[in-house]
């Protein structure tokens, strides 16, 4: 993931939601919240130093080990004066068997891990246990392009798996999910990030290897990358960011 990291600036390009998220005040009042499939939590702590001034207690979930270890190291250096506890698990099982309430969740880039049967018993848990009555839950996945063509990305996954790779409708199958179950829309925002593919490395092409349904080398990844890409420096991910 490092390698991916490197080759964008999703803070930067997102920072035009977060301030206008600010400007609403939507979040001015939160005390508590969870961050759900954080990674390293990067993103999302550059979202609650800019939108959630009255944070007292935060509690990040996210299942990979090196990932857990970054963000402990990163919470109380951007956060100092805030609670906090991260837990090492999946989003599912962690909703499933919490016992918190919190004034938020947010969930970056994280709903299209979640297994599709898992979905609907864990934001219906979040809705009816989790968050606070008036409180929020932030979603940001994947959207469509506005110029209708299929992401890198989506290529990519299609050309190496043999199967389709939708990635057009994360956010809409998210938005009707959650309304059905009982959640509101009050905000949404798309946004852009835009992926360096110059000087391909063994971390950018691993990370497509390790989402490959079967055993796949590194060349066979850089090839098809390359059929995909060809002479491009740079891609690019759509995305939404809803406030439910």
């Amino acid at each position: 993931m490092e390698s991916l990291r490197r080759r964008q600036d999703e803070i930067k390009e997102v920072s035009p939601v977060f301030e206008e998220i600010q400007s609403k005040r939507l979040f001015e009042n939160a005390r508590s919240c969870a961050i759900v499939g954080c990674g390293n939590g990067e993103i999302e702590l550059a979202f609650i130093e800019r939108c959630m001034p009255a944070l007292e207690v935060l509690t990040a979930v996210e299942p990979d080990a090196e990932s857990v270890i970054e963000v402990k190291k990163r919470i109380p250096r951007q956060l100092p004066k805030v609670r906090y506890s991260v837990i090492e698990d999946g989003g599912e099982s962690w909703g499933a068997s919490t016992n918190q309430v919190f004034d938020v969740v947010v969930m970056i880039h994280c709903v299209s891990d979640i297994p599709e049967a898992a979905r609907r018993p864990l934001f219906s848990r979040l809705f009816e246990r989790v968050i606070k009555p008036n409180g929020l839950l932030l979603v940001t996945t994947r959207t469509e392009r506005l110029d209708g063509t299929q992401s890198a990305e989506s290529q990519i996954m299609e050309a190496l798996n043999h199967r389709p790779y939708v990635d057009t409708n994360w956010y809409e199958e998210t938005r009707l999910l959650v309304e059905a179950i009982g959640f509101t829309v009050c905000y949404e925002r798309r946004y852009g990030v835009h992926i360096n593919v110059e000087n391909l490395d063994e971390g950018y092409l691993g990370f497509y290897a390790r989402e490959c349904d079967e055993p796949t080398s590194l060349e066979k990844v850089e090839q098809v990358v390359k059929s995909v890409v060809g002479d491009t420096k740079w891609t690019r991910k759509e995305f939404t960011c809803g406030v439910f």
